[in-house]
């Protein structure tokens, strides 16, 4: 992670809300921070608090009511070829008429390459989440961490500066989800790319993140950035049983029981 450069995502001032006038609801109020090249940041927060919705105007898939979002200091106006997403929902983000390898290759549709070099470039992302050999099946012939790495592969197969990551692994079994994390881990690194991941899993947050963005709720604000020094190797026992990964746990968790305290009180 290089934090001496320009960041690689500026966040500033971003806001949304749904419907107008007086019946207008805001989920997003003035949200600021940058996000630098070769950094993983989580964003945490209680449920509902609408982190889904930032990852929807950071990809443009939704608009911003207000604010901006610059991508290496270019201001976004819509999807962005240098962004690539995952969703939670892979049985519903696979096609489950076409192979693996097919699902991978639509993510290159719009470059009009030869198929051949589609076939080659799906093949390679296929094998970088573990699954060469696998390129023929359907989704409905693949357990649901093999569709979740298909769907991983899909969003590597363009080779993005910035991945967008939703919920990823909340709908698979704990085993799998400890093995796809430090498979998206392991992917980071190597190919030193910006990592956001949205996540209600505190203990996934600080495993992966170099920080995590806490989020408050009605409507979310930034609630506070905590940095995770737990340095760059990670492994799911040491890491994870460590005195400082029980700190930030601690820590973080706090935050987020402090901001849901405080909704119920506002509510009462």
């Amino acid at each position: 992670m290089n934090t001496t450069s320009a960041p690689r995502l500026e966040i500033r001032s971003l806001s949304k809300s749904y419907g107008y006038g007086n019946a207008a609801f805001e989920v997003l109020r003035d949200i600021s921070f940058d996000v630098h090249v070769g950094e993983f940041v989580c964003v945490a927060g209680p449920s509902g608090a609408g982190k889904t919705t930032l990852l929807r105007c950071l990809t443009s898939l939704m608009p911003a009511t207000s604010g901006e979002i610059r991508l290496d200091d270019e201001k976004q106006t819509g999807p962005s070829p240098k962004i690539s997403i995952v969703f939670q929902e892979y049985t519903r983000s696979l096609m489950p008429w076409l192979t693996a390898e097919k699902n991978v290759a639509l993510a290159l549709f719009n470059r009009k390459l030869p198929r051949a070099k589609e076939r080659e470039l799906s093949r390679e992302a296929l094998a970088s989440v573990g699954l060469a050999g696998a390129e023929s099946k359907y989704p409905w012939q693949m357990s649901g961490g093999m569709q979740q790495r298909v769907a991983i592969a899909r969003a590597l197969v363009t080779e993005p500066e910035v991945l967008v990551m939703d919920e990823p692994f909340a709908s698979i079994d704990a085993q799998t989800k400890l093995e796809l994390e430090d498979l998206t881990l392991a992917l980071q690194r190597a190919r030193n790319m910006t990592v956001m991941l949205v996540t209600h899993d505190i203990d996934e947050a600080v495993y992966l993140a170099d920080r995590i963005v806490v989020l408050s709720k009605n409507p979310a604000s930034v609630q506070e950035i905590v940095p995770v020094e737990l340095g760059k190797v990670r492994d799911q026992f040491t890491t994870r049983e460590s005195h400082k990964f029980g700190e930030l746990r601690s820590h973080v968790l706090g935050l987020i029981r402090q901001c849901q305290e405080r909704s119920k009180a506002a509510a009462a």
